[in-house]
């Protein structure tokens, strides 16, 4: 190794610790909730003063890291051949656990360093910070990948853009512990040690690098599901780069010895490298996931890429998916003309860095292909004796230096060697890098477009192509740029696009950053300097210029960053933890716990109890029984869904539809026999569907079990806004395959009404449209009323349309509650395309109003959560929290249960 490679070494050393210092400083905000007001912040930190996990799949992997580390396996149920079993999971029978382990795996080992070095640490507080140091380390790949393509510069740029990515950030900083953490590290390393081992001549390091690669895609298997999407993209990288290397002519130029091309291309280093990783690769996933895991890869990659055929049914019922954000098909921009400079996750183009960023790689990814055609008509070298100038003749040990890198200069794009051996070298390495990039950027598009969850696979071939960017930049602004008029438009550009993030977070902080960037900038162009005698020195106005370019492409991902880790709220707070606990302590040990499934792995490990369904478990049918369950007014029917799916789970659907051969049919003999007794159900079945004894018999045992498991139903706040969602579910229509959305409109604040006075609050407010609830109050009692006004955000005045009134949210009833008497349930009178009731609490002069959609105005949820469950006794309050009650089912107060629904007459 010379000196110069010591240095560089040495140096890139030292870079990656400082940026491991400023990516992990960033992230750390996030433990302090910089965001809540010291008042409640108490409310979002557990006992231990440490704050509640960001999202819910944090909670799973707690509770399987916690069981490993207790029990030394993950399962509730370990059999010894392989299989463990989660009981925590999918009522009634949990589930076979089928996961990738490796985040169970670190977090168990950074707990005992943890404690063997820096004292006591529980798992939980481990578990905390763990995503953000193993992100953190997306640093060290990200920053050697760059470095193996460009200058310091580049690379420096590129580590930045790919370590504090939006979208691989917010899933990322202590308090969201998740897989995606290993999201970057692994699939970097694949892919470098994938290419390098194409790219060496030595036999020995191709052995070395295929198995680097192939370690990483075996670690990466077993730390994150979507590992087989980087298996796919080298497939066809490989593929196509072999196509292009036929086409191209890139070999040994001896074709003149073999029969035809394709045997000579055949001998080819190039295919001994794809033969090579392909029998490495074999082997060593083999070990990783097994001959099966290996052979269905493909089939494993073709489900990956149809998750996001969330427009499909799956089985009949709706699919389950399309309600998950991350499975949304990303807007391309978020709003605003400046939200092109920003980098956020409101964007595919904001979740690369912003606009810059994109039109950098693009540039680059031009060149490149560009390049690659010019080289195709390039036989022989150009003769010439002229010796370089000194300012571009470097010393013997930097020549061997540079050699190791791949390095493109804007200046230099018409050079391609001085011999035929380095032609064939620019060749081939030039369609090496133009392929790979070209193929990950359109494979990567493409997998955008199925959800905003792989905008974090495009970042990684934009971050790299933008650091070789830089490194053009550096290259022409050492070497060609001597224009100061060109450098000063430059810097004050960049200047511009530097400070612009900034002053989106601070305005003064934002106009400081410019004042002082172009006076820097403009003082090392315009100030007088004494002239160097050594005409081989770059001015240092050229530097500073590159600098200024840097920082302009990284300041919207910096500042993102800064804005997403000093925003974090916590996914939960004391109100249903501490709900939680209480199940925990006073419900028997079998007891389920049926809500939406947002919060299910919270309830898994808070209450220690099984659940309906979870993040991990969700599927169509339960989300349309329990979309069911809330929407409809029957409260009997609700309760022989909860009985049916807790007790039996979907068994008693699976059987019917062995009958029917129709999920429609089938949802409708059991809507219509849930609510009865066992023996009516049995004599429905064969009455009015003819089937047999035995078969009715088989289903009523599971749609009214003898002993049906306790069930505690979950009614939150949150349901309030995902009603959308639950409601878009339970109206699912199997003859259309179609459904619509039923939403209640919940203000952000409350408001103060004095009697004899008005008030108002917005409750949706989008698209030029404000609607108030309009709160009028009267001196005498019961003489409370509200009404909605919708009104132009553009001069505030009612919207007059055809000579109407527009409102697309008028009320047709009202509900108003005072001190916890309903005092008004009536209509309002005939208005013209009213569908909403508009439900008013008040207490001692503060007011809440909710709109809500009629089809939810009588509905469970609504039922329960907002009139208190009055005039019903299948549902019984036992425990109540800020914004959480939990509702215990009586299955005896049931018709099926050989009770009767008495009411219950007080209307408080």
């Amino acid at each position: 190794m010379n000196r110069q490679t010591i240095i560089t070494v040495a140096k890139s050393i030292v870079i990656i610790m400082i940026l491991l210092a400023v990516v992990f400083a960033l992230r750390a905000p996030a433990a302090d909730l910089n965001i809540l007001p010291n008042e409640i912040k108490g409310d979002y930190v557990d006992s231990s003063g440490l704050p509640y996990f960001s999202e819910m799949d944090s909670y799973y992997n707690l509770r399987l890291t916690e069981n490993y580390v207790n029990n030394g396996h993950v399962g509730d149920i370990d059999y010894g051949n392989g299989t463990q079993m989660d009981m925590h999971r999918y009522a009634p029978d949990g589930n076979v656990i089928d996961y990738e382990f490796g985040i169970v795996y670190i977090t168990s080992f950074l707990h005992d360093i943890a404690n063997q070095y820096f004292g006591s640490h529980g798992i939980r507080e481990v578990a905390f910070w763990t995503g953000a140091i193993i992100a953190s380390l997306a640093v060290i790949p990200a920053f050697i990948f760059a470095r193996r393509l460009t200058n310091d510069f580049g690379a420096i740029t590129a580590t930045l853009i790919i370590a504090l990515a939006p979208n691989y950030f917010a899933h990322t900083f202590p308090g969201f512990f998740d897989t995606d953490m290993f999201y970057y590290i692994f699939s970097l390393f694949f892919i470098f040690f994938f290419v390098e081992c194409i790219r060496t001549d030595n036999l020995a390091l191709k052995v070395i690098y295929a198995i680097l690669s192939i370690i990483s895609i075996g670690l990466f298997s077993i730390s994150w599901t979507g590992y087989i999407f980087y298996v796919g993209l080298m497939g066809i990288f490989a593929v196509v780069y072999l196509i292009a290397c036929f086409i191209f002519n890139v070999g040994e130029n001896n074709q003149e010895q073999y029969s035809n091309k394709l045997i000579w291309f055949i001998r080819q280093k190039e295919v001994l490298s794809i033969i090579l990783l392909l029998v490495i690769g074999f082997i060593g996933l083999a070990a990783f996931r097994g001959i099966d895991g290996v052979l269905g890869i493909f089939g494993t990659l073709f489900g990956l890429l149809s998750l996001q055929s969330a427009g499909t049914v799956v089985g009949g019922f709706p699919n389950v998916l399309i309600s998950v954000a991350e499975m949304q098909m990303p807007n391309l921009l978020g709003a605003g003309m400046g939200s092109a400079f920003l980098a956020n996750s409101n964007g595919v183009v904001n979740g690369i860095g912003g606009i810059s960023v994109l039109f950098a790689g693009l540039i680059v990814l031009y060149i490149l292909v560009s390049r690659v055609f010019k080289l195709r008509n390039v036989t022989k070298p150009k003769t010439t004796n002229a010796k370089p100038s000194k300012a571009n003749r470097v010393s013997a040990s930097k020549k061997i230096d540079d050699s190791k890198k791949f390095k493109l200069s804007l200046g230099q794009l018409t050079s391609f060697g001085s011999t035929q051996d380095e032609i064939s070298q620019t060749k081939r390495i030039t369609i090496l890098y133009a392929c790979l990039f070209l193929v990950w950027t359109v494979i990567t598009i493409l997998a955008v477009t199925r959800g905003s969850r792989f905008i974090t696979t495009i970042v990684l071939p934009f971050g790299l192509m933008t650091g070789i960017f830089v490194g053009y930049v550096t290259d022409y602004f050492k070497n060609k740029l001597k224009n100061d008029k060109l450098l000063a438009v430059i810097v004050i550009l960049c200047a511009a696009l530097a400070a612009y993030p900034l002053t989106q977070i601070n305005l003064m902080y934002g106009l400081i950053l410019l004042v002082v960037l172009l006076a820097v900038g403009l003082a090392s162009i315009y100030l007088k300097q004494n002239k160097s005698a050594d005409t081989t020195r770059v001015p240092i106005k050229n530097y500073i210029a590159v600098v200024l370019v840097v920082l302009a492409l990284v300041s919207p991902t910096v500042c993102g960053a800064y804005v997403t880790s000093n925003q974090v709220v916590p996914g939960t707070s004391d109100p249903m933890w501490n709900a939680m606990t209480w199940i925990n302590e006073n419900t028997e040990n079998n007891t389920v716990i049926t809500s939406w499934w947002d919060f299910g792995y919270l309830f898994e490990i808070a209450a220690d109890r099984q659940v309906t369904f979870d993040g991990g478990s969700q599927s169509g049918d339960r989300a349309y029984w329990l979309g069911q369950a809330m929407t409809t007014s029957d409260l009997e029917y609700s309760a022989g869904i909860f009985r049916m799916l807790d007790s039996s789970g979907t068994k008693p659907q699976e059987d019917l539809y062995n009958f029917t051969g129709d999920y429609g049919k089938t949802t409708e003999i059991l809507k219509e026999i849930l609510p009865m007794t066992a023996q009516n159900a049995t004599d429905t079945l064969v009455n009015n569907y003819h089937l047999t004894n035995e078969q009715a018999q088989q289903v009523v045992n599971g749609t009214h079990p003898a002993n049906p498991r306790p069930v505690m139903f979950v009614a939150s706040s949150d349901m309030l806004q995902k009603a959308g969602w639950w409601s878009y579910f339970g109206d699912w229509n199997f003859t259309n395959q179609s459904s619509q959305n039923y939403n209640y409109y919940v203000p952000t604040k409350q408001v103060t009404v004095e009697p004899n006075s008005v008030g108002k609050l917005p409750l949706l407010n989008q698209s030029g449209l404000l609607v108030n609830a309009v709160i009028e109050r009267g001196q005498g009692n019961n003489s409370t009323t509200a009404y909605t006004e919708a009104l132009s955000t553009y001069n505030n005045s009612e919207i007059v349309i055809n000579g109407s009134t527009y409102n697309p949210l008028n009320i047709s009833n009202i509900m108003v509650i005072e001190d916890g008497y309903l005092v008004k349930n009536e209509s309002v009178g005939n208005v013209e395309n009213a569908n909403y009731t508009l439900f008013l609490m008040g207490e001692s002069n503060v007011y809440t109003p909710i709109l809500i959609d009629n089809k939810l105005a009588n509905s469970m949820f609504t039922q329960l959560y907002l009139l208190g469950g009055a005039n019903q006794n299948v549902f019984t309050m036992v425990h109540m929290e800020n914004g959480v009650s939990l509702w215990q089912v009586n299955f005896n107060n049931t018709v099926a249960g050989g009770g009767s629904a008495s009411t219950n007459t007080t209307n408080r």
